[in-house]
């Protein structure tokens, strides 16, 4: 259970990260034990840098929005290192007690809360930034998302 619980946390923030980054590629579908361990996970900041242009491509940014959507790609880059970081910190933490499980589990949980928090202004500037064509793309997107 001690090594499976870092894998479990890991698995949990590559998929907010890959949430955080609306477009969805192709997933892993494999249900074999052996790939849940995080060095046969892709690299969540390559992952982002590959959804971002899918998503760029989807919306097809004009020049004039260019700005606006440097910005957020740059807030979603550097919130994907961020939480990659710290799930690898986490990995490497081994609490011996459950008090002690339970406050890293609550501390990883604010991690998160505090990333969708910081993409929340990137996003809405991005958004008043589209057409009401790109807003429905945004808008299907972001729909698939239910954390």
């Amino acid at each position: 259970m001690k090594k499976i619980q870092p894998v479990i946390l890991v698995i949990s923030a590559l998929f907010a990260a890959s949430m955080i980054t609306p477009a969805h590629a192709d997933s892993h579908t494999s249900t074999d034990a052996s790939d849940c361990k995080p060095h046969r996970h892709a690299d969540p900041v390559a992952n982002s840098e590959k959804h971002l242009a899918l998503f760029k491509e989807e919306l097809k940014i004009t020049n004039d929005q260019e700005q606006t959507w440097a910005a957020y790609a740059e807030k979603t880059r550097n919130n994907v290192k961020d939480i990659r970081d710290r799930m690898i910190e986490a990995m490497h933490d081994h609490p011996q007690t459950a008090p002690e499980r339970f406050d890293r589990h609550i501390a990883l949980m604010k991690d998160r809360l505090a990333s969708f928090e910081k993409m929340d202004d990137a996003l809405k500037q991005l958004y008043a930034a589209l057409t009401p064509e790109q807003k429905a793309i945004a808008d299907r997107h972001f729909a698939k998302m239910h954390h």
